[in-house]
């Protein structure tokens, strides 16, 4: 008995927490069983929905009405004037288009059909198997998510150029400097190259080259992130390289430690 109480507690909660972000959905599923309650949580939404249009429409409708009587009691009471026949049809107009007015209009109208919409969606996307929380809060975490990545990115890099000092022009070393004695040369960058990545081929005016592992090193101008290089015996079909001519090569002190 316990055990099917605490079941259907956990549906119930899976039907609510169904409108979740997607994203957080795997956390929740140790506990929820989101993705069977995911086509019940939609059409949960799409029928509040519903029954919110439904009580929300009759309130304003009822309103709508009283306003439009006083109205016309109050030209009934005002003396004649030219345009009273015409005037005398803006009531019937306005019942005929309470409706729209209602939805499109009213932010219990616009409440109750973005519920009734997104339930709809949500309920047909499970049923195909592809269970979705709902689309504002998903964007909302999109949107948040987004931010705190990106502010998250440019601390790291204020960080980093901090350690590295002012941009310099790039430096090149011998393997044997890095301690690398599988390396021809090292070149040494002040930045980060984007499309530097091991395995990547650096193409130069008399040799090629294949990029190692790039990883950070400490030298007396600031911290530098080292490419080793190891020249080509063989000329192979390159699909994308890197154009580089290789700076002068180098003279100065070991590097006085290393990070991986």
């Amino acid at each position: 008995m316990l055990s099917q109480l605490s079941d259907m507690v956990r549906w119930i909660a899976a039907v609510v927490a169904g409108v979740a972000p997607r994203r957080v959905w795997p956390a929740l599923e140790r506990w929820l069983p989101l993705q069977s309650a995911a086509f019940l949580s939609g059409l949960a939404t799409l029928f509040a929905g519903f029954f919110i249009g439904v009580g929300g429409f009759f309130t304003f409708a009822t309103r709508l009405a009283s306003a439009n009587n006083d109205w016309m009691l109050g030209r009934l009471g005002a003396p004649p004037t030219t345009g009273d026949a015409a005037v005398g049809l803006v009531p019937y107009g306005m019942s005929v288009l309470t409706l729209f007015i209602f939805i499109f209009f009213t932010p219990t109208g616009l409440f109750a059909l973005y519920l009734t919409t997104s339930g709809g969606l949500r309920a047909i996307s499970a049923w195909l198997d592809d269970p979705r929380g709902d689309f504002v809060l998903t964007g909302i975490d999109w949107a948040a998510t987004t931010m705190f990545q990106k502010n998250r990115r440019e601390r790291l890099q204020i960080a980093r150029e901090r350690l590295e000092g002012d941009d310099a022009p790039d430096v090149l070393q011998t393997g044997a400097w890095a301690r690398l004695p599988d390396a021809d040369y090292v070149v040494l960058a002040a930045r980060r190259k984007a499309e530097w990545t091991a395995g990547a081929i650096v193409l130069t005016s008399s040799d090629w080259y294949t990029l190692g592992v790039p990883f950070d090193i400490q030298t007396p101008a600031g911290l530098r992130t080292a490419y080793p290089l190891k020249k080509m015996d063989t000329v192979e079909v390159v699909r994308r390289g890197i154009q580089y001519e290789l700076p002068r090569l180098r003279g100065t002190q070991r590097p006085q430690s290393a990070q991986s």
